[in-house]
Parts: structure tokens; sequence; C-alpha cells
């Protein structure tokens, strides 16, 4: 599977780079955790989710894509799997590590979302399952 392929046709960095761009107020990020809210705001988005206590993040599953979600102290970290004959297919893991692995330099100037309020996490979390809902998307095309 050429994933790398993929993630260029849906524009994966230039939309993981707008995500960062405009969610970047490290300095007034919302401190604490609180798995309530995000797994209310995950199902209000339409996913059902799996706390995975071990790892201290969130899984969504859907078919052989993965997106697990480390949410805490006003910081979002989306990363991505997809899964092929039971191995991740490459690039894998954090989004800003797949975004440099398609455009080196990526993370000398972004790394990860930061929210100040539940309505910046809905809005980044919203954007991270547009990004996911294309890969599923483009992955499945190139399956069937």
């Amino acid at each position: 599977m050429a994933l790398k392929q993929i993630l260029e046709k849906i524009l994966f960095v230039n939309k993981y780079e707008n995500i960062c761009s405009e969610y970047n107020d490290f300095d007034n990020s919302l401190r604490g955790n609180n798995k309530k809210l995000y797994i209310d705001i995950i199902e209000r988005l339409g996913y059902e989710t799996e706390y995975i206590s071990n790892g201290s993040f969130f899984r969504i599953k859907q078919n052989d894509v993965l997106l697990h979600l480390v949410l805490k102290d006003g910081l979002v970290e989306p990363l991505l799997y997809v899964m092929k004959n039971g191995d991740a297919v490459y690039p894998r893991g954090r989004f800003d590590a797949i975004a440099e692995e398609i455009r080196n330099g990526f993370r000398d100037k972004y790394t990860i979302p930061f929210y100040t309020s539940e309505s910046d996490l809905e809005g980044i979390l919203k954007e991270v399952f547009s990004i996911y809902e294309d890969v599923k998307r483009e992955v499945e095309n190139e399956l069937s």
C-alpha cells in the first residue's frame, strides 16, 4: 500500500499544518485531564472510542485504520496507524512525524496543537477526524 502517496493526495501535511497554526497557544492551554469531557466530545462528533489506560490514549478504530488520541494538559497528540496483514504501514505514528516524512522540516515549525477551551478541543478534533475520514476513504478505495 502506498500510504505516503495517499497522504500526499489528501493534502495531509497542509491540513495538519493548518490545525497546528490555528491552535498554538501553549501558554494558555487548558491544564488537567478530563476523560469524561474527552469521551463526550468524541462521541458527540460521532465516534466510538476506547480508553487504553496503560498508554493513556483514546483509540478509534474503523476497519484497518486506527486513530489514537493523547488528550491532556491542553494538548492533542494524534497518531495514525493503517494496518495491513496485522502490521502498521509506514509512515505511521504521530501526525507531526508523518508530516515530517512527507515534508522535511515540518517539525522545525509545528508539532502538536494546543487547546485553551472545550470549544478549541472540539475544533481540533473535528479537523483531526476530517483527516482520519480522508485517509479511511482513500485506503478503502485502494483496497477495493
